[in-house]
């Protein structure tokens, strides 16, 4: 029994003895996510957390020190915020702990932004056979929640080029041109993913007709014995706007020539006396109807 007893406490100072000249066991780092792909411009938080003997965790997210091996690709600050870089590639982010000087490691694998939507504006667009030329924007959407311009940058086509074609060069890109009578579809595809976008163009026959004239300055003024030339703009079915006056396709009036008096070939007013009048536009044959006006006040 004695024995037993001795060699009972001999094992326990062994143990005692074995327990306090074993090393410390340091705490480690668990760094999270331990991999994750990004889009160009996506952001991804980190979490790290250090663990110790026995199971305690403790978060350290911003209590270490965190560097990227490539910052084109992935860069980080001070408190675990990724932002995926311009650059597609995979990039190792380090956190360090320099109280225990324990290290975790995570990798970000970096793609570029991908399309994933085109929308053309405008979405339906009607021309005669005469209208001038008209552009078309595209706007994609990507996959990383922004959306950007990339009307130069899509190919443009025509579903019917009897009807309507449209521009693909460096210098008329989406810019369409009209035909003959019908309708197409214009398109604007993304070379990469062959996501397209669609507008509706219809193409009617005859010329574009003069809808209303906008007469400027509106309202106007001029002084006693001097003069203030009007312009005539000119707006047409097919959306075109001309400059009326220049090509001197109106015929100008004072509704009080008393007051001030108008050249009626080319809008030049004269003030006559001090009040107000109206100067008007008239339209050429076969548009007489159309008219436009502008209210002028003459000065001492």
């Amino acid at each position: 029994m004695r024995l037993n007893t001795l060699l009972c406490s001999l094992l326990a100072l062994f143990s005692l003895l074995f327990v306090s000249c074993a090393q410390p066991v340091e705490p480690t780092l668990d760094l999270t996510p331990t991999a994750q792909m990004l889009i160009s411009g996506q952001p991804l938080q980190l979490t790290v957390t250090r663990r110790f003997p026995g199971g305690a965790i403790e978060d350290v997210t911003n209590r270490v020190t965190y560097t990227t091996s490539d910052r084109s690709i992935a860069n980080v600050n001070d408190r675990g915020v990724v932002v995926a870089g311009p650059v597609s590639g995979t990039a190792v982010i380090k956190a360090f702990d320099s109280s225990s000087d324990a290290t975790a490691l995570a990798t970000v694998s970096v793609t570029e932004p991908l399309i994933t939507s085109i929308d053309v504006s405008p979405a339906v667009l009607v021309m005669t056979r005469s209208a001038p030329a008209r552009g078309f924007t595209a706007t994609a959407r990507f996959n990383n929640g922004s959306t950007g311009d990339v009307t130069s940058q899509v190919l443009w086509s025509s579903t019917n080029t009897a009807v309507a074609i449209v521009g693909n060069s460096q210098l008329d890109r989406g810019i369409v041109r009209p035909v003959a009578d019908g309708d197409t579809s214009i398109l604007a595809t993304d070379a990469k993913t062959g996501v397209a976008g669609r507008a509706t163009v219809f193409v009617t026959g005859g010329a574009a007709t003069l809808q209303a004239i906008l007469v400027t300055p509106n309202p106007a003024q001029v002084a006693v014995g001097t003069t203030q030339d009007m312009t005539a703009l000119g707006v047409y079915s097919d959306g075109a706007a001309r400059n009326l006056s220049a090509m001197k396709m109106v015929t100008w009036s004072s509704s009080r020539p008393d007051v001030a008096t108008v050249d009626a070939a080319t809008g030049t007013v004269t003030g006559v006396i001090a009040g107000d009048t109206t100067i008007t536009a008239t339209g050429p044959e076969p548009t007489t109807t159309v008219k436009g006006s502008a209210a002028m006040k003459v000065i001492p």
